[in-house]
């Protein structure tokens, strides 16, 4: 009798485990399942924000429809609506303004500003190529800030010029240097290069100190650099993109050496 009993236990033991590891491979499989889910399904929500935003079917200040009312249209769950809602938020796309709504806001220059600091990181572009992309940038500025300067602008830029002229410290002068750069980037008016040149600044911040006073050791260095700014102001000024083009140009030996020693 005992025999017989704990044979059925062995069975039972044995039927448990199995059912055990079925309901653990079910659980595990339904898990991922929705997990799946939930990623295809905030997806949709961002896909579909994005088209109405290409088609013209929202703008600038425009109120998205309500949570439950784009669960409704899109079929998906709450859940995936407020994920949705939450990364088109960090991409810059949105502000979630809590009682109100959530609104297209268009506010991307943080978000590229990140990416592209990351993406010089992470990648390990190096300084030269770093060097180069900076080239290009402000040269094209440079052709569009002759042309869209403002008075506003030039005058600020005189003022960054002659505090860089008197300041005693190298820090100081390394922050009116960098003011003069972005003020030219910035008379351009035009919104991709000021974005570029942000997140550039910030990777360049990392070398540009050491580059500055191994290049200003030198007393003819640093008088030629000096003017190589009063030039770029000036041609900003006089709308003479050749005079710009040529102060830039040598403007960038400097680094170049630079990077080459």
């Amino acid at each position: 009798m005992y025999a017989v009993r704990t044979g059925t236990f062995i069975r039972y033991v044995r039927m448990l485990r199995k059912t055990c590891k079925i309901y653990g491979i079910l659980g595990k499989s339904i898990l991922k399942n929705r997990m799946i889910c939930l990623e295809k399904s905030y997806e949709k929500v961002v896909d579909f924000v994005q088209k109405q935003i290409l088609d013209g079917v929202y703008g600038t200040g425009d109120k998205l429809p309500s949570e439950r009312e784009m669960a409704l249209q899109l079929n998906v769950s709450r859940t995936s609506v407020r994920e949705g809602i939450r990364i088109l938020e960090q991409m810059g796309a949105l502000s979630c303004q809590q009682g109100s709504g959530n609104y297209i806001t268009g506010d991307f220059e943080n978000t590229l500003i990140r990416v592209m600091t990351l993406m010089f990181a992470v990648e390990g572009t190096s300084y030269r190529e770093i060097s180069e992309f900076r080239f290009a940038l402000e040269y094209q500025a440079l052709s569009l800030s002759v042309h869209h300067a403002t008075e506003e602008q030039i005058e600020e830029m005189e003022y960054h010029m002659s505090m860089l002229e008197t300041a005693q410290e190298e820090n100081v002068r390394s922050k009116h240097d960098k003011r003069i750069h972005y003020l030219v980037v910035e008379a351009s008016h035009n919104n991709y290069l000021i974005v570029n040149f942000l997140a550039l600044t910030q990777v360049m911040d990392r070398y540009v100190k050491d580059m500055r006073v191994r290049i200003l050791k030198d007393e003819k260095n640093r008088e030629g650099l000096m003017q190589t700014h009063r030039d770029l102001i000036k041609a900003v000024k006089d709308k003479n993109v050749q005079l710009g083009q040529e102060a830039l140009n040598r403007h960038f030996v400097y680094i170049y050496n630079y990077l080459d020693s």
